[in-house]
Order: structure tokens, then C-alpha cells, then sequence
């Protein structure tokens, strides 16, 4: 389902234009009816390189050419009964500014009715002197501040007097040209669902500029598109810095237009409450674009209205800090509030080619072995069909070679989408400044290498596989989802019509190399002992003695079509890495598309993708037999050609796959997505850390509630790999986050809470605490919303499962880092037979203990459920505040019978579940009794286990994710 608001679809037909643009890479130079106003423009060109210094003769010429140009457009015949339009105009010491702007003013409108609303800020010039002496000319009001108000503020101000059915919001840093108000005016009474209508804005001379010196004459604004950068996603002037011409004069549809030339219904200003004064002189008038865009109106771009724009002088007088401060105010309201939004529109925009918040199309990289003509890798051929249905969309594609690419790790900030195909290419060591990039694997073969060899496999943000057998096999493994997606045909490279090769004809043959490794063809296959004749194609065939007389070499990709119409049946081979899994080989349905039988040794895929109506064979014999009936009966061959011929166009054309992958593509888009940032200090040292196995946990559920989550460690936590998430989730313990404006932060407490400050709590939008006790506390100081989480267990993990490897008297698990646990050191010396499991005990206690530094995390069921007598403490400020570990979830489930020392609010969890001891004699007193007084030990667990489980614990935080 294209995501388009309401309206946007009567504006695109004229975006064929830039579609073309785009594929042609030739940036607005490959329209038809462009007309670029450079006078003498290789002389021009000349002249200008270096420095991109003018002459006062160039300038001129440059400058007159905008103004001659304007004078071309057709105006449309607006009569006296032509609704009004109340232009609302800012200023502050800005008297050089209105004099330009008024000089021809009056003959450049070109419009019948419309009244002037100038709002001036305690200007200190002679700007209200010169305001007055012009209401005699003009039908100008004048509102005067005393201080100098925002630009929001000033706008509405305007807007709250105003008499005219149309706002014009206007800079007074603008020099507009001929008939601008007037085409503006038919672009926003074309339709009621219009929004804003913005122009086309153009530098003027920018020679004495510090930022925009080599811009003079170029265009400055087309409307606004939107990119990521720094995990922001940031406005900026579409067009902005090409050459100024006159383009399409069709009106364009955009997500939003500047302010500095901004028309609008009254109402429907009213309608979104105007400009948000939140705003310090910017992303005002973008956010009340957006708001439009939501409201269901279409922001519009009409380029016949043409003004320059003396911005850059403007802004260049400002005070830096003053800059900075504002700018810093304004890009954290934006992000609070657009940046989710923002981000799935723009990148469905791309997606659908709307053109509409980027002015760029989706961009597709492949990663292959080799490209070009001379290429035998199977993996750039099914790249480049699956490349060309993409362009199909408007997509652009490009290709990552491991053969040809000087930096193979090296994508271009542009792409968008990024599809290996090969398990040797590490996604970790990417690098691109796109942090939107979506990364997607397709294992055709070599599974195992995928999963197992390379440990980014769980990085990729997609998986598709070639057949159902692969996806099951990968999900038993990895436990992640993966889409399937056969190999396939293009039916245009491959079909009946193709004339085949005299010199190629015969009654069957091979296609494909041999790489030293078993193939299942150089036992079966046996020409010499049919009748028939027989080719074998590709390469390394050579060193095999039997099919010398029949080896024709290698054929270049391109021929492959022409092999498939010189012959009548084409014998498969799927080879050991895939015929195990079901996929199929790209020669299947290619030959096939072709109009030639195939006869397969894969089974599987056989059965899977086709149905059962592709002939298989298991062995010589079977071979022999398929080749020798279908080669005999012609009608019988024409009848399963038919019927397979069929079946692969109506479902295995590359067309097909990539309307999968775009649909797979949107849904993706459009998930919900979260990072959880981890305490752990690096990916390494991440085993060793409960709070690891917390998210693991967390992660689990959240993807089976249709949420992607990605996990992230310390040194992770700053970067902008969490630019594509909605929301984030700290797990805090030991280490502080700061927490990004554009996310929804939301904090579980789950230890440590003496390190956490009232300060640090009111940072995130919702606070979670693990204590009933301490989050009834803090909800009292803080000025956000705080919830109890408990930490809890997974019950597909957590079970009765005794093991006698862990069978012990009393077991502890857990690190010491570095000093004694409470409970330990209340117990020692003890004669008990006691195992301690965890890190650093080494010097702290008898070795005799020591029983190993860790346990992995799958088998911790066996050691709960195995002990007579579970030990377990708390650090001291989570006992004092009623923290709760979560190891008593764990082994509680596990049928445990566990001993703690006494934390706040226990009782209230467990009941008499859990035994508690207050001290070292109360500790060694229970041991003595429990173990040594005849007193069957058993789990005494009393409290809702199926509660305090990460399903619970997820169900509470999709609330607030689904509100943030």
C-alpha cells in the first residue's frame, strides 16, 4: 500500500520528467524543454572556473536575464472580485531590505486585491519612517512591537488582523519579480485541498557572501526535501546551488516550501494553529508545512513565481551564539516531533519514487563477485536482472565488486538499500553516511557459511532465502525471520523468440562450470551411452576425460539464451550446497522461459518451487531414462514445456521477485523499531552480563510483536547506529545515557538506582523502575511519567531441567568484580559443600569453591534446577530500595529453592517462596536447617510466574511505544 497523502496523486504525472532526469544521471540537463538563461554560457563557464569571480557586465547580464525571464509567463485574468491576499511582512532594522522590495512592487504583483501587513521589531533605523511615507501609496498596516518578537510570533501576529481570505507570508529580504503573487495565486485556487504554495527563489549576486559567493544568479529554493544526517532528518532547499533555468512550469507537489514566500488560506492557517512559536527564527515554516501535509492538504511548489532572496545577507549579521542557541532550540523541537514521521515518508517516497520529500529515487547497491561483460559469476547476472526490473520502479542500482571495487566496504551516502549476495562481505566493516541504510542478505547456497563462518549474519536487517527448506533452516538457527525468495527469469532476455545457434544445436546439454568441487553430473551423466547428442558448457570441464569430445568451453552470459534455443532438454545439476536446501539454479528458469525442458537432480526444489512438475532424477538411470522419452516423444516434451513455461512466467519472472522486495521493503519501513542499549563494554565481554540476556529476552518478544530491535553495547550508545529507531530503551545500571531529542527514551532502572539523579530521570519521556518501593519514591520528584517494571524470566528458557553435572549442596552464581558478595562473605567458612560459578573469585576465596567462571546462559535452567539450595544477594543500595534480581525469576521457575539475603517488597513478590536470612548467624542457621533437618527441600513458589515474564513485561512497554 503506497503511503501518499490525500491529493499528492493528481500532481505526479509530470514527475515522468524527473524520473527520467534521475535515470539519465545527467542533472537538469536531459529535459526536453529545458531552457538554461546563461548568456554565451562556454564563454560564461570559462570565465567563472577557480574562484567563481564576475564581472560587473556578467552580473548585470545575469541579473536581467532572471528579470526578462519572468516577463515570459503567461498571467492569469484576475478580476476585482479575486479573493484577497493579506501579505504579511517581519522586520527589524531592515530599511534597505523594504526599499528593494517596494521599488517596483506595485507593477510586479500583478494581482487586483491584496492589503500589506508590515509587523516591525523595535527596528532602530528609519524603517517605520519609510513604512508610513508608503501607507499613502500602498494599502499598508503597520503592527510596531516594542521588543523583537520571533518570527512565528510576528507572522501570527499579522495573521490575527488580517482582512484577506489568503496569507502571504514574505521576507522583507526578497526582490520578487513579474507576476509573482499573480501565479502563486492560480497555483493555490486550483484546488481545495491545496496547502501552502512556496516559489522559486534565486540568489542574487553573492560576491561579497562568506558562505554563498560562488551561488550568485543560481537557484537557492525549489521546495523542500528532506535527508538523514546524524541520525536527523534534515530539511534542506531542494534545487538549491544549480544553475538557475527556466524547467518544467508545471506546478510540483512538495512536503514543504520556505516561508520567506509562503501563501496559504486564512482558515486553513488557523486550522494547524500558524507557525509554532516554539521556533527561534527556524523550521518553523517547515513544521507548519508538515503539519498541512498531515491535515491531508498538498504543499505545492509553483515555479513560474520567481523572487530573489537576499537571505544569506540576513543571516550573516546575526551574532554566531545567537545562531548556534537558536538553531539548537529549533532542530530539538523538529526532531521531537517530526523525526519518526519524517523518516518512514522520506523513505517511502524514495520507494515509490514520489518525489515528493526527496528529490532523489531509491538507490539498490549490489554486492557481487565481478561485473561486466567478461563476468561468469552467477551472482552478478541474477544481480543485474533483478537490477533492471528495479528500474523499472524509477530505482537507480549500482554494484559492489570484490573483483573491480577499490573499497569494497565503501557505500556511497546515497544508497538506500544495500543486497549482498555473497557470505564474504562483512557488513560491520561498512562504512557510508547514510545511517537509514538497510542491509539485506540473500543466501542462494553455502548456508552454513552465511550463519556460521561470519558473525554479522545477525546484522543484516533483512534475510531472504531461495526456497521454504532454507528459510525453516535458517530460522531453526538463528531463531530471525527470512522471506522467501527464489532465483528467477527475465522473460525478456529469455524466451521463445530468441533464434538459436546453428553451431550449437543438439539434442540436450550442460551449462555450468566446475569449481573443484562434487558435482553429482560427472558420475551420472554419460553421453556415450545415448544416442543422442550432447553439449557441455562452462568452465574447468576440460581436466574430465569422458566429457572432452562433448566440452564446447565457456559462453558468455550473454549467449545464454541462444544455447537454450539449440536444444531440446537442459540437464540440471544442483550441487551440494543447495539440492539439500530445495534452491533452484537460475539455468532452471531460464531454460525454461526459453521454451526448453528441463530435467533436475534437485528433488526438493523440485517439489517445493515447481509443484512436482519438473522431472527429477535420483540417479543414472533415472537420467537416462527422462532423456531418452522426452528426446523420443516430441508432443509429450511440447506438452511439459508448455505446462512448465507456463508456471514459470506466472510466478517466477524477476519482476515478480522485486515487487516482493518492495513490498518487503515497505513493511519494513513501516515496523516499528527500537534500540536497547546494553551496559556491557563491548561485544565481547557481552556473555558476562545479565543485562545481555535481559535484552535477549526483551528483543525476542518485541520482534514477535512485529517491533525490530536492535542491541547495542557501550561504546555503541553516541553513534547514529540508531538513527532508523523510533524509540530507545536504557538499561540502567552502571553507566549513564545521554538521550536524543528524535527518539522516544525510555529508561528501565533495573540496578544500581544511587547512581541515577532527579536530573537524569526527567531526561527521558517515560521512566521504569524495578521496585515497587523506589519508583513510588521517585514518581514523587520527577516531572515524568514513572511505572513499575520488575525485572522477570523467559519460560521458554526457564524450567525444570535437573542435570547431575550441576548437582550440588549449595550453588552461587554470579561475579564478584573484585569484592566480596554479601552472601558469600556471610557464609565463609562453611563445611557445606558449596559451588560458586562467576568471574574474579580468584584470591577472594578458596579455590575450592571455584567450580567455573561461567555458565552459559541456555544452561543456567540445569544448575537453578539441579541444587538443593540456591544462593543469592543483592548489591546494597538495590536491597535497601527493593531491587529485585532477576535471578529469582529465573530459578524460581526453574523449581529452586533459593535463599536471599532480605530486600525491600520480597514478600510482596514471592510470599514464603523465597527464604530470608538477615545476618551470618540467621544465613548459616537456615543452611543447617534446610539441608540437615530432615525437611523435604522442594520450590516453595507461591507467586504468579506466568506474570513476571518477558511477555508481561513487553505488553507494558508496546503501551508507551505505540504513544511515543
Amino acid at each position: 500500500m503506497v503511503n501518499i497523502p490525500p491529493g499528492i496523486k493528481k500532481y505526479r504525472w509530470f514527475k515522468q520528467l524527473r524520473r527520467f532526469r534521475n535515470y539519465m544521471r545527467d542533472s537538469y540537463k536531459s529535459y526536453k524543454h529545458r531552457t538554461v538563461m546563461w548568456i554565451r554560457e562556454s564563454e560564461f563557464v570559462e570565465n567563472i572556473k577557480g574562484d567563481y569571480k564576475l564581472t560587473e557586465e556578467q552580473k548585470k547580464e545575469l541579473y536581467n536575464s532572471v528579470i526578462q525571464e519572468s516577463h515570459k509567463h503567461a498571467l492569469y485574468d484576475f478580476d476585482h472580485k479575486s479573493p484577497l491576499v493579506s501579505i504579511i511582512i517581519v522586520n527589524r532594522n531592515g530599511l534597505d531590505h523594504l526599499k528593494r522590495l517596494f521599488k517596483d512592487f506595485a507593477s510586479n504583483v500583478q494581482y487586483p486585491s491584496y492589503e500589506i501587513i508590515v509587523v516591525d521589531n523595535a527596528s532602530q533605523d528609519n524603517s517605520v519612517a519609510f513604512l508610513e511615507e508608503l501607507s499613502n501609496v500602498l494599502p499598508l498596516k503597520l503592527i510596531r512591537n516594542k521588543d523583537n518578537q520571533s518570527f512565528s510570533r510576528s507572522n501570527n501576529q499579522g495573521a490575527e488582523i488580517a482582512e484577506g481570505k489568503y496569507l502571504l507570508l514574505l521576507n522583507n529580504d526578497v526582490e520578487p519579480t513579474h507576476g509573482w503573487l499573480n501565479h502563486m495565486m492560480r497555483s493555490a485556487t486550483q484546488s481545495g485541498d491545496v496547502g501552502a504554495v512556496g516559489a522559486k527563489l534565486v540568489y542574487p549576486d553573492c560576491s561579497q557572501s562568506r558562505l554563498n559567493r560562488r551561488n550568485s544568479f543560481k537557484i537557492q529554493h525549489e521546495g523542500i526535501a528532506f535527508k538523514e544526517e546524524d541520525g536527523f532528518i534534515k530539511p534542506y532547499n531542494w534545487g538549491n546551488g544549480e544553475p538557475f533555468s527556466v524547467g518544467e512550469l508545471v506546478d510540483e507537489a512538495r512536503a514543504a516550501v520556505t516561508g520567506a514566500a509562503l501563501l496559504v488560506e486564512k482558515e486553513k492557517y488557523f486550522q494547524v494553529d500558524g507557525l509554532d512559536e516554539g521556533y527561534i527564527y527556524g523550521y518553523e515554516d517547515v513544521d507548519f508545512c508538515l503539519k498541512l501535509l498531515k491535515k491531508g492538504y498538498n504543499n505545492i511548489y509553483c515555479p513560474r513565481a520567481v523572487l530573489f532572496h537576499y537571505e544569506f545577507g540576513t543571516q550573516e549579521k546575526h551574532k554566531k551564539k545567537n545562531i548556534k542557541t537558536w538553531r539548537l532550540n529549533n532542530q530539538k523541537i523538529f526532531r521531537e516531533r517530526w523525526n519518526k514521521w519524517l523518516r518512514r515518508e522520506l523513505l517511502m517516497d524514495k520507494l515509490n519514487c514520489g518525489y515528493v520529500f526527496s528529490d532523489k529515487p531509491l538507490k539498490v547497491a549490489f554486492v557481487v563477485t565481478e561485473t561486466g561483460e567478461n563476468a561468469s559469476a552467477g551472482d552478478y547476472f541474477t544481480a543485474t536482472s533483478l537490477a533492471k526490473s528495479f528500474q523499472k520502479y524509477g530505482w537507480e542500482t549500482s554494484y559492489l565488486s570484490r573483483v573491480e571495487s577499490e573499497d569494497w566496504y565503501y557505500v556511497e551516502g546515497d544508497v538506500d538499500v544495500l543486497i549482498s549476495l555473497l557470505d564474504a562481505y562483512d557488513i560491520r566493516k561498512i562504512r557510508s553516511e547514510n545511517n537509514l541504510l538497510i542491509k539485506m542478505a540473500w543466501p542462494r547456497n553455502w548456508l552454513d557459511r552465511w550463519m556460521f563462518y561470519y558473525p554479522d549474519f545477525a546484522e543484516f536487517d533483512l534475510v531472504m532465502a531461495t526456497s521454504e527448506t532454507a528459510c525453516e533452516y535458517i530460522k531453526q538457527k538463528t531463531g530471525r525471520d527470512v522471506f522467501l525468495l527464489p532465483l528467477a527469469t527475465d522473460p525478456d532476455i529469455f524466451n521463445s523468440q530468441v533464434e538459436g545457434n546453428e553451431d550449437w544445436m543438439c539434442d540436450y546439454c550442460f551449462t555450468g562450470s566446475y569449481w573443484n568441487d562434487p558435482r553429482e553430473i560427472v558420475d551420472i551423466l554419460d553421453p556415450e551411452s545415448l544416442p543422442y547428442t550432447f553439449k557441455l558448457y562452462g568452465k574447468n570441464w576440460e581436466e574430465f576425460e569422458k566429457f572432452k569430445p562433448y566440452y564446447e568451453g565457456f559462453v558468455p552470459y550473454q549467449r545464454m539464451p541462444e544455447i537454450y534455443r539449440s536444444t531440446k532438454v537442459v540437464v540440471d545439476d544442483a550441487n551440494r550446497v543447495t539440492k539439500r536446501y530445495g534452491s533452484v539454479n537460475s539455468r532452471v528458469f531460464d531454460a525454461i522461459a526459453s521454451g526448453v525442458l528441463v530435467v533436475t537432480n534437485g528433488d526438493i526444489g523440485a517439489e517445493e518451487t515447481f509443484k512436482g512438475i519438473l522431472p527429477v532424477y535420483r540417479s543414472k538411470e533415472d537420467l537416462n531414462q527422462l532423456l531418452e522419452f522426452y528426446l523420443s516423444h516430441e508432443e509429450e516434451r511440447k506438452a511439459k514445456i508448455k505446462e512448465l513455461q507456463e508456471f514459470v512466467l506466472s510466478h517466477h519472472t524477476y519482476d515478480q521477485r522485486a515487487e516482493k522486495i518492495k513490498d518487503v521493503l515497505e513493511s519494513y519501513i513501516w515496523k516499528r523499531k527500537m534500540a536497547i542499549k546494553i551496559p556491557a563494554p563491548s561485544w565481547e565481554e557481552v556473555e558476562e552480563w545479565g543485562d545481555y540476556y535481559l535484552a535477549l529476552g526483551l528483543k525476542k518478544e518485541l520482534e514477535r510483536n512485529d517491533c525490530e530491535v536492535i542491541l547495542q553495547v557501550l561504546p555503541e550508545w553516541e553513534g547514529d547506529g540508531d538513527a532508523r529507531c523510533d524509540s530507545v530503551l536504557v538499561l540502567r545500571g552502571l553507566s549513564r545515557y545521554q538521550p536524543k531529542p528524535q527518539h522516544f527514551n525510555m529508561m528501565w532502572n533495573i540496578s544500581h538506582p544511587d547512581d541515577v539523579t532527579i536530573e537524569e530521570y526527567n531526561q527521558y519521556q517515560h521512566v521504569f523502575i524495578a521496585s515497587e518501593y523506589w519508583a513510588s519514591e521517585i514518581a514523587k520528584k520527577v516531572d515524568v511519567p514513572v511505572d513499575v517494571l520488575l525485572q522477570c524470566t523467559d519460560p521458554e528458557l526457564f524450567y525444570p531441567d535437573p542435570d547431575d553435572k550441576y548437582k550440588h549442596d549449595l550453588l552461587f552464581v554470579g561475579n564478584s568484580r573484585g569484592v566480596h558478595r554479601k552472601i558469600i562473605k556471610d557464609l565463609l567458612p562453611t563445611d557445606e559443600e558449596l559451588a560458586v560459578y562467576g568471574a574474579g573469585w580468584e584470591g577472594l576465596i578458596d579455590k575450592k569453591y571455584i567450580k567455573g567462571e561461567h555458565i552459559p546462559n541456555k544452561e543456567l535452567r540445569k544448575a537453578y534446577s539441579s541444587c538443593k539450595i540456591l544462593l543469592c544477594d543483592h548489591w546494597d543500595d538495590m536491597r535497601d530500595k527493593g531491587f529485585l534480581s532477576n535471578r529469582l525469576f529465573d530459578a524460581s521457575a526453574c523449581g529452586a529453592f533459593i535463599i536471599s539475603d532480605n530486600v525491600k517488597g520480597i514478600e510482596d513478590v514471592f510470599g514464603d517462596a523465597v527464604v530470608t536470612y538477615e545476618d551470618s548467624i540467621d544465613l548459616k542457621s537456615s543452611i543447617q536447617y534446610y539441608l540437615h533437618g530432615n525437611i523435604e527441600i522442594e520450590n516453595k513458589m507461591k507467586y504468579d510466574k506466568d506474570y513476571y515474564t518477558y511477555e508481561k513485561s513487553v505488553e507494558i512497554l508496546l503501551k508507551y511505544i505505540n504513544l511515543g
